[in-house]
């Protein structure tokens, strides 16, 4: 199953990618969403941009056919692999382990600064795949945790748009 979304920003793609890259604004950003023991495990860069790899547990309301396969709480392991394009855009390659659970979660996002739209700045592509090789729960598993991405993605989005303002002011 996909989720996909569209994030447009007033902000520049410099400014925005400081909460997808630097330490301090990571953890803040994943806190915000409700994320407890945040670890940055790796930043990197490579050559043609860097690599990111984060572990935190996040709130789980889980329904009642998945209790036995998630608790209250999620440890979520994610890896970034950013990649500047010939075209001046950003690609992200994603990978999300939710330790214990059986499930794959693999996506990408593509950050681009369109100039044709006024007011925005940098717009960002979001497409995630989620899949289960569980018989039965596996497609309610899915289902649970797509719902969950799209929460996750909107509110990563409202913080976003509330703090960005703030980090450029700061300036």
């Amino acid at each position: 199953m996909q989720v996909s979304v569209i994030h447009d920003y007033k902000e520049d793609l410099d400014t925005l990618l400081r909460y997808f890259s630097e330490d301090e604004l990571i953890i803040e950003k994943y806190q915000q969403l409700g994320a407890k023991n945040v670890r940055i495990n790796k930043i990197a860069e490579t050559e043609d941009g860097f690599e990111i790899e984060t572990q935190r547990e996040m709130p789980a309301n889980v329904p009642g056919v998945l209790k036995s396969l998630l608790g209250s709480y999620n440890t979520i392991k994610q890896t970034e692999s950013w990649h500047w394009q010939e075209n001046e855009q950003l690609l992200c390659k994603i990978k999300v382990e939710i330790l214990g659970v059986p499930a794959f979660i693999n996506g990408q996002m593509m950050f681009s600064e369109p100039a044709d739209r006024a007011g925005i700045a940098t717009q960002n592509n979001v497409a995630m795949d989620v899949t289960s090789s569980v018989p039965l729960v596996g497609s309610t598993l899915v289902s649970f945790i797509c719902n969950d991405m799209k929460t996750q993605m909107n509110a990563e989005y409202d913080f976003l748009c509330r703090a960005l303002p703030e980090l450029v002011a700061a300036e």
